[in-house]
């Protein structure tokens, strides 16, 4: 889609979003990151993991969360975005309704680059190690992320009956606001990206990677997309509007 495709979407757009309706999936990279820039946002950071000391072919394990100030192996200050959680959820299947993390010793993983054919530095459950099915999910603690983009990806001998990723969504307080399945891609080096592009700031993105027996994924290159200055009315009318529908 060409970039003046894109405004007029964007365009024929702007009365439903100042209500708080919109949710926009992606599956390909260019068009989520044209399209945010599009509707005036602007990428607030990336979180990569490559401030981890992980090694070639190395690989951690660990327990929840992991995040900014909490100390995990090759994490000596945490990640470091300061406004996001990393954590498995032990709920069966997909879209749990709450956060439900493990206290498992081996609940994450971060591998280095070669693991398994992996060709970065990454973060995994490990949850399979105890025969667990689980997901994994990703909180934004700052209340102002509009725009959400991530890799995942599974490994070479870890992706029995693989049938792609389901993608939940969900509001600052916790209601859910759009699912999307994802597609399967091969093992690493391949990976299959999604993006959300919400009117309604964005709390949690929930993994669940479809499995026949319990298998580990992981995430990589996470984009948190924030509305750029001026766009501050729209911010709020989404926060407004989830309030009044948990209200009801």
């Amino acid at each position: 889609m060409h970039a003046r495709t894109l405004a007029v979407v964007v365009a024929a757009l702007a009365a439903p979003l100042a209500m708080g309706g919109n949710i926009v999936f992606f599956t390909d990279h260019q068009l989520f990151t044209e399209y945010n820039q599009l509707a005036g946002k602007s990428m607030k950071g990336m979180e990569d993991f490559e401030e981890s000391s992980a090694g070639p072919g190395e690989k951690h394990p660990f327990p929840n969360p992991l995040q900014y100030g909490v100390p995990r192996p090759t994490f000596p200050n945490g990640i470091n975005s300061t406004n996001l959680i990393i954590q498995t959820n032990i709920t069966p299947g997909p879209n749990p309704p709450t956060l439900n993390p493990s206290g498992d010793d081996r609940a994450l993983w971060v591998n280095g680059a070669g693991f398994i054919g992996s060709n970065s530095i990454k973060v995994g459950t490990d949850e399979f190690l105890y025969n667990r099915f689980s997901s994994l999910d990703l909180i934004f603690t700052s209340h102002d992320k509009t725009g959400i983009g991530l890799e995942v990806s599974t490994y070479a001998g870890f992706n029995a009956g693989h049938g792609g990723f389901d993608m939940a969504i969900y509001d600052q307080i916790g209601n859910i606001i759009g699912t999307y399945h994802v597609d399967p891609a091969p093992p690493e080096p391949n990976k299959s990206f999604f993006g959300v592009w919400s009117a309604t700031p964005i709390g949690r993105v929930n993994i669940w990677g479809i499995f026949a027996v319990p298998q580990p994924f992981a995430v990589d290159n996470i984009e948190m997309w924030v509305p750029a200055p001026g766009a501050g009315a729209l911010l709020a009318m989404g926060g407004l509007l989830a309030a009044r529908r948990r209200r009801r």
